[in-house]
């Protein structure tokens, strides 16, 4: 009667460990998670899967004013080849009408869209995963580190996270991007004269908080210059927060991520810090 007993409970946790899991990978394209044109997301689902997989948040790099999801297309798919499960998210560009905390607002109605969509998918419904390039790995980091929602880990590659120091004000100016900040925080900003703090509160370094950080940048990158991840990871450790970085030697601003070398790299770390911290 024992051994009976327990054969009944070891099928039934086999029934419940294997209950989510499907038959096939699945690209569901275009879903709408808010009422502006740009918000929709593509959410990839593997092979298989249960309610444990890790869910990855995507979010693409353009300066905040540019492109969209199809841009880290690629980089969903092979996340999602390796077993995750992603959603791709595009968001709108900064404007006169739109500022940083209106992105982040688009991010929140994503997370808060995809956690709807897990009972019907069969997927977890919170502890999420956050991971980005350029524009896109800023704001992983800002909303990570001021949401309530229970984040997992943030991966950044080549991130812009001090906006409010001058010597980065110049770069951004150098490179055409100066009115992209402003638009972003919301305010002007004047040469020689004290930073407007709204340029602070996008800056993701004034808001760190204890999730593990994933940190990737090209020592060659002429238009986010490494000393922003580096900034950021010393801020990280100084505090005693959990935090690795990755430095992509001799590569620019795509983080190695158009090589398949330096890509496979980038990749293997994200899928061993999702798994770590998941």
């Amino acid at each position: 009667m024992k051994i009976i007993l327990l054969l009944f409970l070891h099928l039934s946790l086999v029934q419940v460990s294997h209950a989510f899991m499907q038959p096939e990978a699945k690209d569901l394209l275009h879903l709408k998670y808010g009422q502006a044109d740009q918000n929709q997301l593509d959410l990839f689902l593997p092979a298989s899967y249960t309610q444990h997989t890790a869910v990855i948040v995507l979010l693409h790099g353009g300066a905040w004013m540019m492109g969209g999801n199809e841009y880290t297309d690629k980089t969903a798919k092979d996340l999602r080849n390796r077993g995750f499960i992603v959603a791709n998210v595009d968001y709108r560009y900064v404007s006169e009408n739109v500022n940083g905390k209106d992105l982040l607002s688009d991010i929140n109605q994503a997370l808060s869209f995809i956690q709807r969509k897990s009972p019907e998918y069969h997927f977890r419904s919170n502890g999420y995963h956050l991971a980005g390039i350029s524009a896109g790995a800023h704001l992983a980091l800002l909303y990570g580190y001021t949401s309530n929602k229970n984040i997992r880990s943030i991966t950044a590659l080549c991130p812009p996270v001090r906006l409010d120091d001058p010597e980065t004000m110049k770069a951004l100016q150098k490179n055409n991007l100066l009115k992209n900040v402003e638009l972003l925080a919301g305010a002007q900003y004047i040469p020689n004269q004290k930073i407007n703090k709204k340029f602070t509160w996008v800056s993701a370094y004034s808001h760190v908080k204890a999730i593990p950080t994933l940190l990737f940048h090209g020592d060659k990158d002429e238009l986010v210059p490494d000393n922003q991840s580096k900034f950021l990871f010393k801020l990280l450790t100084d505090k005693g927060l959990v935090a690795k970085f990755v430095p992509m030697i001799g590569k620019g601003h795509d983080c190695g991520m158009n090589q398949p070398d330096s890509e496979k790299i980038v990749l293997d770390e994200i899928e061993h810090w999702v798994k770590k911290f998941n």
